[in-house]
């Protein structure tokens, strides 16, 4: 039985024991706390309340007949639905006596030793009755971001889509009137329609890295899919091809890198960010040179790769900054970018609960070290 109910859904709390009167007193006592109290004279009864109600606290009586206490207890710990409740048992046993500790491993939270004192009663409920409702607000805040972030992400790709189609209009036009009338052209028309053209691209990739950036950030899902890094590395060259003959740039794999449970796009802006960049960050006399390569780990739950370069480097003191969100170190102004690759990386690499370390110095090169979470937590397969 229960309370009348307000507008608002009260707090629920089921009281379990088999005395009548126990309930009666207890059930008086706990209204006073302005929540809706429920009882239950057995174990079978209180199972089938708590498939229907969500319970903020249940206060159980240990010595019931047919199933007491911690049998209930434990099935309610072996449910999906209900293995969270808050449990009090409430007991006549002495406190030093060793049911206690059994009580403990069936999943109680705290005792309350008959003759239950009303205000030690009260004064405990209350407590749970807070954390609740503390549950029940950070619930309704996850739900919010949860909404706002699927919201932000269609918005990106909406806006993204709609931006991209007067870019690449401007872009074909420009390529057009150059192929097809470039000689009516002055030398300084041939200029701007060059800038403008360049101006459209640079815009292009603009919007591309911020939609990838607002998507490396965005809550993290279910990571179950296997991904062997190996192949999304052969991907990442492949389109790196260009830009490699063009620089005479050279990237090696020195050793396998591991299979993970990841998200395969997402691994694949990782690594195309940090080897693009370090094929593109190179010294204007000397042909990038890229090593790949995996390292062990002091953990066999977690599996690490390395990205190192002989590129143009950075202060150590610059390297806390570089994975602010547009954010251009002074060294790097001469080369095309948005600043958001490394911003994107790191996001991507938080996302799946890893860590990335980074050590440099001017005009020698930069390392990345990338640490993840190995497959099924096992070693990495070669």
């Amino acid at each position: 039985m229960g309370t009348e109910r307000n507008r608002e859904p009260q707090t629920k709390i089921l009281v379990v024991d088999d005395r009548r009167e126990n309930l009666f007193a207890m059930e008086k006592t706990l209204r006073t706390l302005g929540c809706e109290v429920y009882t239950a004279e057995s174990g079978n009864e209180a199972l089938s309340y708590t498939l229907r109600h969500d319970f903020a606290l249940l206060l159980l009586d240990v010595n019931m007949p047919e199933m007491d206490g911690f049998e209930l207890a434990e099935l309610l710990r072996m449910n999906e639905e209900t293995k969270n409740i808050p449990i009090i048992f409430v007991t006549a046993i002495n406190k030093e006596d060793k049911s206690v500790f059994k009580g403990y491993e069936s999943g109680a939270v705290d005792y309350l030793f008959k003759p239950v004192d009303t205000d030690i009663l009260l004064s405990k409920v209350k407590v749970f009755l807070e954390l609740n409702m503390k549950k029940k607000e950070l619930e309704l805040i996850q739900a919010e971001l949860e909404r706002s972030n699927r919201s932000l992400q269609e918005f990106a790709q909406v806006v993204s889509h709609d931006l991209k189609n007067p870019l690449n209009v401007i872009t074909g036009l420009c390529e057009l009137m150059e192929a097809k009338h470039a000689e009516g052209l002055s030398p300084k028309g041939r200029q701007y329609l060059s800038h403008i053209a360049s101006a459209a691209h640079r815009m292009t990739s603009l919007i591309t890295d911020i939609l990838s950036f607002s998507q490396a950030n965005a809550e993290p899902g279910q990571l179950t899919e296997e991904v062997d890094l190996n192949r999304v590395y052969e991907d990442v060259l492949a389109d790196l091809d260009s830009r490699l003959q063009q620089t005479d740039g050279r990237v090696e794999k020195l050793a396998p890198l591991p299979v993970i449970e990841a998200d395969p796009t997402q691994m694949y802006q990782l690594l195309l960010n940090l080897i693009g960049n370090a094929v593109k960050y190179h010294r204007p006399d000397t042909p990038p040179r890229v090593q790949v390569y995996s390292e062990r780990t002091e953990s066999d739950r977690r599996v690490a790769f390395v990205i190192e370069d002989n590129g143009i480097g950075m202060s150590p003191e610059d390297i806390p900054t570089i994975f602010t969100p547009f954010r251009r170190l002074d060294n790097a102004k001469g080369y095309e970018g948005t600043g958001l690759g490394l911003a994107t990386v790191k996001g991507i690499v938080e996302r799946h609960g890893g860590d990335i370390a980074v050590s440099s110095l001017p005009g020698v090169g930069t390392k990345f070290r990338v640490v993840l979470q190995a497959r099924g937590g096992a070693e990495e397969r070669e």
